[in-house]
């Protein structure tokens, strides 16, 4: 037809990755390579959709706002069959399905009050999570993620490491102020949900819904700044958003921006975490000072952000004739919110000697209940809980436990039978902020709190303050911020036993 211009024949290889290359162009878009496979057709009202081949099939993913003989356009790119997908039911993506005969869109968007849904004639085929499109030696998977729209999906493929996100995150900015409203922990969810499934199976570029604006993919850096946005949003801290439009205010966090009304902010609709702050290895200090000074400023820091914390005391230490340091656990027992709990006896050093919970019965049995006695006679301590060192338990560390009255409940728990003898509580899930032992680093916290743990109505944070230097510090900081920010409950082993 007149009003095309000529095909553009790709004149040279790429030999080690796909540049933007102009395959196609006429008064409404423009198609360019972005990948092997992957065609990306950008209109000039700045929508966008991508087209996506393998060896026996391809789909079309969204339709743009008004893109005249659109099916045509498809044809003149690839000779495949084609299906239509849509990655939720507003306009811009999906303008014109009329060109086909069959498209599909999540059933939670099939009833959105747009004329383009409601005067389509052709059937719309409803996407699930989970669903899967085999393009031939290429696969996509539908990944329900609701927030912008009810049915919002992004279409992932594993293993070329992309995902196609349409308006699910935005495109630098995303919109949460269009009807019907979606509670802000929806997204969150979302969020996580794809920050899980980027960190697990290395996806690392997300295309996007109107990628005019950015000419690249997103990263999971992203996906962590427009999560945290929508948690601050969510717990109405959003002094720094700005005016948008009549009704609406857009708030920035790094790299994201998100457009809310401000009846939605401060709904506070994320459940409340329990967390119990869990620091492992206190002992007595040397040069005159009660204990290390890194355990002064820790417990300074508690008390100055009114933190509750539980502090493991490993039993060696209580040996010793130290009336300062045992004076230090007495006054630190009595802030309201620090408590003490049993981490065994001596915590070996290096890999050449056996761990003490990976030996006989009776001499585990033995350091528990050393460590127990000498608590309560030096600085008159109860040990309501216990924790391993990092060296593993085997399957008399069980009984052992059973064995110690005071012992109430456990960070953890052996591998091998299991809760068999002893009866108490378990707090099994350790959300691990140091990466590895005894280095915090707040982006790898991140990933996992936002995306594969955050599901978790209660863990335990574990850390080992007296090795962290001013850097490590600043880390630890870090993560706790985060947390506070979300309104987490830090929890003594005490409050955490009388509540459960």
């Amino acid at each position: 037809m007149k009003r095309f211009l000529n095909l553009i024949l790709l004149s040279s290889l790429f030999s080690s990755a796909f540049a933007e290359a102009p395959l196609f162009a006429n008064e409404d878009l423009t198609a360019s390579i972005i990948e092997p496979g992957v065609t990306v057709l950008e209109t000039t009202d700045k929508t966008t959709l991508y087209l996506v081949e393998g060896d026996s099939a391809a789909v079309l993913i969204d339709t743009g706002t008004e893109i005249k003989n659109l099916d045509e356009i498809i044809r003149q790119l690839t000779r495949k069959p084609v299906k239509v997908l849509a990655t939720h039911g507003h306009p811009d993506h999906i303008g014109n399905i009329r060109y086909f005969p069959k498209i599909y869109l999540h059933e939670a968007d099939h009833n959105l009050d747009y004329k383009e849904l409601k005067e389509y004639c052709g059937k719309i085929s409803p996407l699930r999570d989970g669903d899967i499109f085999d393009l031939g030696n290429r696969r996509l998977e539908v990944v329900h993620t609701p927030g912008h729209t009810p049915g919002s999906v992004v279409f992932v493929d594993y293993d070329n490491g992309m995902a196609f996100t349409g308006d699910a995150f935005g495109s630098g900015q995303l919109w949460m102020q269009l009807a019907p409203q979606v509670p802000f922990s929806t997204l969150i969810d979302s969020c996580g949900k794809m920050i899980e499934l980027m960190s697990k199976k290395n996806i690392d570029k997300l295309y996007v819904g109107h990628y005019p604006y950015l000419k690249r993919p997103l990263g999971i850096e992203y996906l962590i700044d427009t999560d945290i946005n929508a948690r601050r949003i969510d717990a109405g801290d959003t002094s720094e958003s700005r005016p948008f439009g009549n009704d609406a205010r857009v708030m920035r966090n790094g790299r994201s921006e998100i457009v809310f009304l401000p009846e939605a902010s401060g709904r506070k609709t994320m459940r409340q975490q329990k967390v119990l702050l869990k620091l492992d290895d206190v002992h007595y200090g040397e040069n005159g000072r009660a204990v290390p000074p890194r355990w002064e400023r820790i417990v300074d820091y508690l008390k100055e952000n009114n933190i509750r914390a539980n502090l493991g005391i490993i039993g060696f230490s209580l040996a010793e004739d130290r009336p300062d340091y045992f004076n230090w656990l007495h006054e630190v027992a009595d802030i309201d919110g620090i408590e003490f709990w049993n981490h065994g006896y001596h915590n070996r050093m290096g890999l050449d000697e056996p761990g003490e919970f990976e030996i006989d019965f009776e001499s585990q049995r033995r350091a528990l209940h050393l460590t127990d006695s000498l608590a309560q006679a030096k600085a008159g301590l109860k040990l309501r809980a216990w924790g391993p060192h990092w060296t593993n338990c085997n399957e008399y560390t069980d009984s052992a436990l059973a064995t110690v009255k005071s012992l109430e409940m456990v960070f953890g728990h052996p591998t091998l039978h299991p809760g068999r003898n002893f009866k108490g509580k378990v707090v099994r899930m350790n959300l691990e902020m140091e990466y590895p032992f005894h280095n915090p680093v707040y982006s790898e916290f991140i990933v996992n709190y936002l995306g594969k743990w955050r599901k978790l109505d209660r863990f335990y944070l574990q850390g080992h303050p007296n090795a962290w230097d001013d850097s490590r510090w600043a880390e630890f900081t870090e993560i706790i911020d985060r947390l506070r920010a979300d309104g987490v409950r830090f929890l003594t082993i005490s409050e955490f036993l009388d509540e459960n």
